[in-house]
């Protein structure tokens, strides 16, 4: 009954891991883009106030550029949480509750014939 018991223990550990990594990001996230996107568009701003003639297709290139880091980092962070969460669908969740009591009773069966 220990064993189970604390093979329950690592897995839950293992999971509330997971999810502090993904607060981390999260939290990193959040900074750092916010961070790029203010001195991106004050960037931005100082250049075309400074700058009496400034190609428009520059400043759209700019803009795409400073807004692509957030964009595609989300993207990441997004499956970073799909993947934290694992968010269960009724068939797949069945499934993988027979698979794991067919395993559990090979290994009984081996255990106690063997």
């Amino acid at each position: 009954m220990e064993e189970i018991n604390l093979a329950a223990y690592k897995k839950a550990r293992k999971r509330v891991k997971k999810i502090k990594g993904f607060y981390r990001h999260l939290t990193i996230y959040l900074i750092a883009n916010a961070i790029i996107v203010i001195e991106g568009f004050w960037g931005i701003s100082v250049l075309e106030l400074s700058s009496g003639e400034i190609d428009p297709q520059l400043i759209e290139w700019l803009f795409l550029n400073v807004l692509s880091v957030p964009i595609l980092w989300g993207i990441g962070l997004l499956l970073h949480g799909l993947s934290v969460f694992r968010p269960k669908i009724g068939i797949i969740k069945d499934w993988e509750e027979k698979q794991l009591q067919k395993f559990l009773e090979e290994e009984y069966k081996k255990e106690n014939f063997i």
